[in-house]
């Protein structure tokens, strides 16, 4: 086990990304109640590895994925920021790290409502910024459905390109760190 992850608050001019924690419950429920979120975000399974049904039926749900990446961030494997609006402080989605190491896996979610905007481009662009200063990690990676098209289209945004390895009907996309486009 590795040392607790101290999850920096991380703001742009239309962002606030701030380390997931259970006060974002209802944000959280909000967003993966909706199959359009979902859709390409593969299985998802609780601390103890057990799954953890997507979408969420009951806020209990998507509580499970805030313990699982409260509870990474404490082990030093894993976390998520939670996005809010700087404007009103609205939950918007989350973004973080599924691994952190030589090679970091990136991952997102963003709620519909805020699709469209450019805020994932943003958070993403503060997370990569956020990741070149680990002197450990020397690329990213991030897993997308070729059906995501807008996923893809953020991965070419930050300089991740396909490599045609596939897990899980997932395409990996990868960068060095020096190529990410922040």
């Amino acid at each position: 086990m590795s040392a607790a992850l101290i999850v920096p608050t991380l703001r742009s001019a239309r962002l606030m990304m701030v380390p997931l924690s259970p006060i974002h419950s209802n944000g959280m429920f909000e967003m993966w109640r909706r199959e359009e979120v979902c859709r390409y975000s593969g299985p998802a399974a609780d601390y103890d590895g057990r799954p953890i049904t997507l979408p969420a039926q009951t806020p209990a749900d998507s509580d499970k994925i805030i313990d699982f990446f409260v509870r990474s961030a404490a082990d030093g494997s894993r976390f998520r920021w939670a996005l809010l609006s700087a404007v009103d402080e609205r939950f918007a989605g989350i973004a973080g790290f599924n691994s952190l190491g030589p090679r970091s896996e990136y991952a997102y979610h963003l709620h519909p409502s805020f699709w469209g905007q450019g805020l994932m481009t943003e958070a993403s662009q503060l997370a990569m910024t956020w990741l070149r200063g680990r002197p450990e990690c020397t690329q990213v990676e991030a897993y997308i459905e070729p059906a995501n098209l807008a996923s893809t289209k953020l991965a070419a945004r930050l300089g991740l390109r396909p490599t045609g390895e596939v897990s899980d009907g997932a395409e990996q996309y990868l960068a060095s760190i020096a190529e990410l486009r922040v």
